[in-house]
């Protein structure tokens, strides 16, 4: 196991609000985050995070009504039992 030495820092209500580490030690975990790929998991973990926002107000927007022609023509998706959603060819 990785050993980081670690300082907490504290608000007014002596709440944990932070964790201080020598620069060294952030650079190694950079470096292993890096190494393992675990960074592009993070990344890809960030552009979802709009998939989890609270969207119980969503009805009181108006709806977009698309216009004739604009989303263009695309192929066929259809649901295979035991595989999934498989895209067609046209």
């Amino acid at each position: 196991m990785l050993k980081i030495n670690k300082s907490y820092v504290f608000d007014q209500n002596k709440q944990a609000i932070a964790v201080q580490i020598p620069i060294a030690e952030f650079e190694r975990i950079e470096q292993l985050i890096s190494k393992f790929g675990l960074d592009q998991i993070l990344e890809s973990d960030a552009e979802d995070a709009w998939l989890n926002q609270d969207l119980s107000r969503l009805s009181e927007y108006d709806a977009y009504e698309w216009q004739a022609g604009e989303l263009g023509s695309g192929k066929p998706v259809n649901y295979v039992e035991g595989v999934g959603l498989v895209i067609g060819e046209e």
